[in-house]
């Protein structure tokens, strides 16, 4: 059995997504699965386990039946932690681990411990282009694979359905859909780092040429109600109250997606984001800022420019059947079956 460690939604958010759907990869294979979840919310799902962080090493010792666990887990000490029972109970059992954030991060403190740390997993799959080159670099003599965190989503009439019949209604009723995501709101370098305030200024500029323009920005967590009511003072402000459509009801992103004639990630700093991914994925042309290397195929707008990020947004839209064509002929990779290719060679 393989068994995955980490957060299954809810909550909505990178991580969750990328295990949920390698959960539904692995059962479409009919290879038989569990997911260990410590988010501390409920599933009642048979084969999702809610569990207590601490306890994992516990129940992996019990569960003789497990061929291979996959750590999805944050941070250095969660790492450190998890190292310690590897290199003292677990020697001789397959085990691997998924780095989501910046590799680099984790060697700010006591490098000589995530080192061991790393190297107790017999297999280490990075997120980012260039972390294998730097983990070598540090040490790591684990098995190191560079695998972007897209999972193509299975598309599910379920999870369609799950979209509010008003979100659905404001699509079909606009044309341009624009949509954009944020997991939280949240600032980086005091400045909105999903842009979700770009966005509305984005909106504005576009209902200019375009007055039946629909942008909608998914916000599936608000821990910041005061910045989140300036946005909505600002969507009012602007006059585009029947052009902004803020969904804040926790969903799939992929069937709005789906539904959209471009998809844009104006954030001030980045990871792989799989969102871009995804908008690929489903050959949607797709604008994101230039704050880090973005796959081939995005157009690239200058960070915190709105006049540059509008014109890129109106140039596609004022020629979409080009940059539609564009979109269709970009590739992007199945990476379920990738790390479905590093399973099978750990367990034969």
């Amino acid at each position: 059995m393989i068994v995955q460690v980490g957060s299954y939604p809810p909550p909505i958010g990178g991580i969750s997504i990328y295990i949920k759907r390698m959960k539904d990869f692995l059962d479409l294979k009919g290879i038989e699965n569990q997911v260990w979840d410590y988010s501390g919310i409920k599933k009642k799902k048979d084969d999702i386990v809610n569990i207590r962080f601490p306890t994992i090493p516990i129940l992996y010792a019990l569960k003789k039946d497990v061929s291979l666990i996959h750590y999805n887990i944050c941070g250095t000490k969660s790492k450190n932690y998890i190292g310690f029972f590897n290199r003292f109970l677990f020697k001789n059992r397959k085990k691997i681990i998924t780095i989501h954030g910046n590799c680099k991060g984790l060697f700010t403190k006591n490098r000589g411990l995530i080192v061991k740390s790393l190297n107790s997993f017999n297999a280490i799959i990075c997120v980012k282009s260039n972390d294998k080159e730097f983990l070598l670099k540090q040490g790591i003599s684990s098995d190191i694979y560079e695998i972007p965190a897209f999972i193509p989503p299975i598309v599910k009439e379920k999870e369609i359905a799950e979209i509010s019949p008003e979100l659905w209604n404001f699509i079909n009723s606009h044309r341009p859909i624009i949509s954009a995501n944020a997991s939280n709101i949240v600032f980086q370098n005091g400045q909105d780092l999903y842009g979700i305030d770009m966005c509305v200024d984005l909106c504005a500029n576009l209902k200019l040429s375009f007055p039946k323009a629909g942008l909608v920005f998914c916000l599936p967590c608000i821990e910041d109600y005061k910045y989140f009511e300036k946005i909505k003072e600002r969507i009012i402000t602007k006059g585009i109250e029947n052009n902004f459509f803020l969904n804040t009801k926790p969903c799939q992103l992929y069937p709005i997606i789906m539904k959209s004639d471009v998809f844009v990630r104006p954030t001030n700093t980045d990871g792989d984001a799989v969102s871009v991914r995804e908008s690929l994925h489903f050959k949607i042309p797709t604008v994101a800022s230039d704050v880090v290397p973005r796959p081939p195929g995005v157009i690239l707008f200058k960070n915190r420019e709105i006049d540059d990020f509008t014109l890129k947004v109106k140039d596609i839209i004022e020629n979409y059947n080009f940059y539609k064509r564009k979109s269709e002929e970009t590739k992007v990779e199945n990476n379920s079956e990738n790390i479905l290719k590093i399973y099978q060679k750990l367990t034969n």
